[in-house]
């Protein structure tokens, strides 16, 4: 069946693009039809076939989709169809990029795409995670369980990830706090010094022509050290997206001391709660693990799952295949043998996710503690160096006060 690439524009006038399959440019017009589209143009689609995309500008939120994946599990499981459950919570007030969405998807069920079809059309609005899982329910006939599923997935994924982000919201903040005034001081208050130093005839030392110059150029330069820094951002993110340097510095965050194990038992806790998520839903263990190399975060750890992929297509155990690996946990791979051996491997991830993630609280408090006296370290150092370089020529200038050469 051949593939044909279209532009079209939908009920609200937003531009839709996409490729789909039909036997010819008079039947996709049809389908494209009864789903709403008005098209405006068509052609056959040549090289490799690109799944269905819809511009929908920002994607909502995880929160937005959270809520979505609970409302149609109730909705569904009190016995309203899947449908008017999908047009219920387009309907209500959420995400515009979500509604769209969802209007989307309903328009493709009615013209006789399955749910999980419709969802993976849209991979930056729903996650794979959840067009994998829907797909099992729709061969088991349990969609409300495997929605249910998701959401709570989605639930203690939000969970873990707030947790990481109220520990690391007040150094954050200090860290600002402290560079903004520092860039004051040094912008504003040092050269006003410095100028009254110059007037009174005081040799400025070291320290304080240093600060001066750094005042001055920032205040009269400002434009082309933000060009620069503009320049050495997008640089470094150029060179950081190489696979090679990629893997370098993700294998080095997880052997940072403190921000590493936060970083790594943060990875395994996702890792291993997406494996049971799908394990628990009887998604195929290759396609579970292909889809928890997605979501690990990590390049690095992604090509250790890619490998424990690759042994297990072996025919491998996956316990064994993580065993080799430097950077799964050996009470991680122990619990998950057992679970392999036991046939409850997914009650055992389920474990080995809690674990880690009350690892990842524990390691989070020991590193706020550490981070704490640290940062008021360095910035007391860095105010220190400000003031002992505006007092050392404020003691000269009042030695010549004393002397009579000032008045």
């Amino acid at each position: 069946m051949p593939s044909y690439a279209y532009q079209a524009r939908d009920e609200t006038g937003h531009r839709v693009r996409g490729i789909l399959d039909a036997d010819s440019q008079v039947d996709l017009a049809d389908r494209l039809r009864r789903m709403g589209y008005l098209v405006t143009q068509m052609k056959e689609a040549k090289g490799e076939k690109q799944p269905l995309k819809i511009s929908l500008g920002w994607g909502p939120s995880r929160e937005a989709i959270l809520f979505c994946a609970f409302q149609l599990s109730n909705l569904i499981e009190a016995g309203i169809s899947l449908t008017t459950a999908l047009k219920t919570v387009a309907d209500q007030p959420s995400a515009s990029a979500l509604q769209r969405a969802l209007a989307e998807v309903v328009r493709e069920i009615e013209s006789g795409s399955p749910f999980s079809e419709a969802l993976s059309h849209h991979p930056q609005v729903f996650p794979p995670l959840m067009a994998q899982l829907v797909a099992v329910g729709e061969v088991s006939g349990k969609l409300e369980m495997v929605l249910h599923r998701f959401a709570n997935f989605l639930e203690r994924d939000l969970s873990l990830r707030r947790s990481v982000q109220s520990a690391l919201t007040y150094p954050t903040l200090v860290v600002l706090a402290s560079l903004f005034l520092i860039l004051f001081v040094v912008s504003f208050v040092v050269p006003q010094f410095a100028v009254l130093f110059d007037r009174a005839g005081v040799a400025l030392p070291g320290p304080t022509r240093l600060l001066t110059a750094v005042g001055i150029t920032l205040r009269q330069q400002w434009w082309i050290l933000g060009g620069l820094a503009a320049l050495l951002l997008v640089g470094v993110r150029a060179v950081l997206s190489m696979p090679r340097v990629r893997r370098w510095t993700d294998e080095w965050l997880l052997r940072v001391p403190l921000f590493g194990a936060v970083i790594r038992q943060t990875i395994l806790a996702r890792f291993a709660r997406t494996l049971a998520t799908l394990v628990g839903s009887g998604v195929p263990i290759l396609r579970t693990l292909e889809t928890a190399r997605q979501v690990v975060g990590n390049f690095a750890m992604s090509q250790e799952v890619e490998q424990v992929r690759t042994a297990v297509e072996r025919g491998e155990r996956m316990a064994g295949a993580m065993a080799v690996s430097k950077f799964f946990y050996p009470d991680a791979v122990q619990m998950i043998r057992v679970g392999e051996e036991s046939g409850r491997l997914d009650g055992m991830l389920d474990k080995v996710a809690d674990f880690y993630e009350f690892r990842v609280g524990y390691a989070l408090k020991q590193m706020t503690t550490f981070l704490e006296p640290f940062l008021l370290l360095v910035t007391g150092s860095i105010v220190a160096f400000i003031m002992v370089s505006l007092l050392l020529p404020m003691f000269d200038m009042v030695k010549l006060l004393q002397m009579g050469r000032i008045r």
